[in-house]
Formats: C-alpha cells, sequence, structure tokens
C-alpha cells in the first residue's frame, strides 16, 4: 500500500511540473497564459461579454479575440487555451464550417486547452442524435434546456480535487443550457468524468427531462488536450467566477487571478447591449470602452432593460453587430430612457435595434469619442 501512495505522489508531481513548465512557471517565471476567446457568429449575452472582460483584465492571461475565419486560417496555433462561450452551438458550428471544426479538434488533440460555457459545451458533445450542434469531442450529449435562474451546483470529490476548489454547492446563473446526458457511444481517445450536478429543478417547464442530478460540469481529456465545460455561466458573476479559475487550474495547472469589478467614483455608468455581440471589432469596442477610468460598463439585454436596469445607467450603447428591433417592451423602456435624457447611441447595424433617439455613428472610433466625451463632461 505503501509504494502504491507513493507511486501516486510521484505521479502527481510529475504531472504538476510538466503542467507548470508548459506554461512557463519553472522558478516562479510565470508567462501569461495565451488565451483566445470566439467572437464569431452564434455567440451572445452578457456570458460573452464577461469572458472578454475577464481574460482581458487578469494579469495572468493573454487574451486574443478569435473569430471563425482566424480559425480556419490557423489562429489557434500558439494559443495555450481557447474559450467559447455560450450562444447557439448550431450557428457556431456552422459558422466555424468544417475547416473550423477540424481545426478546433486538432488544437485539443494537439495537447491545446479548451473551455466551454452553455453552448461552449454542447460545441464539444457526439454528433447524434442532433448533428447540429457537436463536434464529437466527449461522449456526452444534449437532451433538453429550460429557462433561465439562479441553479445550485454540486461540485463532487472528482471535481473538487481536478479544479483546486472544495466540494459543495455552488449557486451559478443557468440561462437556457444543456442537460447533460452520458452516452453510450465511445469517443476514441476521449477520457471525461463528471465533476459537478445540478441541485435542482428550479424553472422547470415544458416536456424536458428533470435537471435535478443531471451533469453540470464534466472534465476530461481529448488526445493530449484538456477541456472543461459547463451548462450554467461561471462567468456572469464574480461570486461564481471561482469555477473559472477552477476551471483553468484543471485545465493549465496553474491558479489565475480573476479581476474584482470596481466602481469608479461619479463614473459615468454605460449600459452595453451584448445580445449579440458578434465579431472581433465589436469585441474590441466593448473592451475599449470598459478600459475607460470615466467608465463603468456593465452588459445588459432585454430581460435586464424589463427589470429596470436602465435607471441605473447614463447612457445605452448598441455595437454595430446586432440586428432587428427591440421587442415592444424594452423599446417602450428605451424610448423613455432617451426622454429622460439618457444616452442612447450606436454605430453601423446598431442603431437599427432602436432607431429612434438613437445617435448614430458611423464607425466606432467615433461613437467611442462620443461616449468619452460624455463621461469626462459628466465628472
Amino acid at each position: 500500500m505503501k509504494k502504491m501512495n507513493i507511486r501516486n505522489i510521484v505521479v502527481a508531481v510529475c504531472a504538476t511540473i510538466a503542467s507548470a513548465a508548459a506554461f512557463g512557471d519553472e522558478g516562479g517565471s510565470a508567462r501569461p497564459i495565451k488565451t483566445g476567446v470566439y467572437a464569431g457568429r452564434g455567440i451572445s449575452g452578457n456570458g460573452a461579454t464577461e469572458w472578454f472582460r475577464i481574460v482581458n483584465r487578469s494579469p495572468d492571461l493573454e487574451l486574443k479575440i478569435v473569430d471563425s475565419k482566424m480559425i480556419r486560417d490557423g489562429g489557434l496555433d500558439g494559443l495555450d487555451v481557447f474559450v467559447m462561450p455560450g450562444g447557439s452551438s448550431p450557428d457556431i458550428k456552422k459558422d466555424l464550417g468544417t475547416n473550423g471544426v477540424a481545426r478546433l479538434r486538432e488544437f485539443i488533440w494537439n495537447g491545446g486547452g479548451y473551455f466551454g460555457t452553455c453552448a461552449g459545451c454542447c460545441l464539444m458533445m457526439e454528433e447524434a442524435p442532433d448533428p447540429s450542434r457537436g463536434i464529437g469531442v466527449m461522449p456526452f450529449y444534449r437532451s433538453g434546456s429550460k429557462g433561465r435562474f439562479l441553479i445550485p451546483v454540486e461540485l463532487n470529490k472528482e471535481g473538487a480535487e481536478a479544479t483546486g476548489l472544495k466540494t459543495g454547492l455552488y449557486s451559478i446563473q443557468y440561462s437556457h443550457g444543456p442537460i447533460l446526458e452520458p452516452s453510450t457511444q465511445l469517443v476514441a481517445g476521449a477520457s471525461f468524468k463528471v465533476f459537478g450536478v445540478n441541485r435542482s429543478d428550479s424553472g422547470k417547464h415544458g416536456k424536458g427531462p428533470e435537471m435535478y442530478g443531471r451533469a453540470a460540469i464534466v472534465g476530461g481529456t481529448f488526445g493530449k488536450g484538456r477541456v472543461f465545460v459547463t451548462s450554467v455561466h461561471p462567468e456572469f458573476f464574480e461570486n461564481s467566477r471561482v469555477l473559472v479559475r477552477g476551471g483553468f487550474r484543471f485545465i493549465t495547472g496553474r491558479d489565475i487571478a480573476l479581476p474584482v469589478r470596481q466602481r469608479t467614483p461619479r463614473a459615468y455608468t454605460v449600459g452595453y447591449y451584448s445580445v449579440y455581440p458578434i465579431g472581433v471589432e465589436t469585441a474590441k469596442t466593448m473592451l475599449a470602452i470598459d478600459e475607460n477610468k470615466d467608465i463603468d460598463l456593465f452588459p445588459i439585454n432585454d430581460e435586464d432593460i424589463r427589470r429596470g436596469l436602465l435607471d441605473h445607467c447614463d447612457a445605452l450603447f448598441f455595437p454595430h453587430a446586432f440586428k432587428g428591433r427591440l421587442d415592444r417592451v424594452p423599446l417602450g423602456i428605451v424610448e423613455r430612457f432617451a426622454s429622460r435624457g439618457g444616452f442612447v447611441l450606436g454605430w453601423g447595424g446598431g442603431a437599427t435595434r432602436f432607431p429612434g433617439g438613437c445617435k448614430v455613428y458611423d464607425n466606432a472610433a467615433a461613437a467611442l469619442s462620443a461616449l468619452a466625451e460624455r463621461a469626462a463632461a459628466a465628472k
């Protein structure tokens, strides 16, 4: 028994050293973990915006914004970790195309790390029974989704050991994510385990299967690469971002520092409409606003507008990528916000979301300049 324990310790230590060496952690000279975040068609919601902010602000991560064309052209080369936010996995897979899917699988297989939330989790699943969603990296399939609410997720012993976190319940945002089911089909070169399960059926509706006890966090290997996926959104709120840190630890073997959002005194508060944050330029525009020290930016969507969050904003920004118009209820709320002196602005296609009372700019630079002037004048 002693020999077995000693051998296990040696193996664990060697694995840790190898992982640390891979990320330049020898002798305390850690280099930033090169992290790509997807900005192509199919991602949407506040979670995608928060992923850009988290990676951009962490001193231990180096952000590269990546779209589908970049992936097809080899844009994953040189990355340590690739993050796929939530949205629509069929749209993501379609946008990647056959070559993009092959590039992503190859990246993981050859040793790249992958962190996926919600749709980013769906993307890793097997193609059956819905070939439009998964790319066949892990032996799980999606059996349903329902609602948007906070749900308690229990991290089990294996999950705690893998992430360096404590076992127990974590309250995390769920937003129409997959209900994970283990498959009987084997995926060559894949080995995955359930790290956490749902401990509630809150928000249950429709004919979908019950959520209680179903997998919510899964981790494992595909070839030489490590994959960490969740059906929930730990990136949404600061109290659940401990699981973001745990996921990076499982993938890279390193603990990372996460940014803590701090409000600037008398900051100019900007609601950044984040329903369809498509494109590299749109993501860069958001980060440029976020980096302005006079501005306190937070993502906002239709539900947030219905809940009255515009009452806490000075401005509402519509990026270029958005299309279509606001639904009737949030449209009326935004109109009242503008009539009370709220600054509503957009550039390019963003103006189509709210055509009335929206200051329209031809490009991102002009919109950013106008917003910066407003923020400076408000000090």
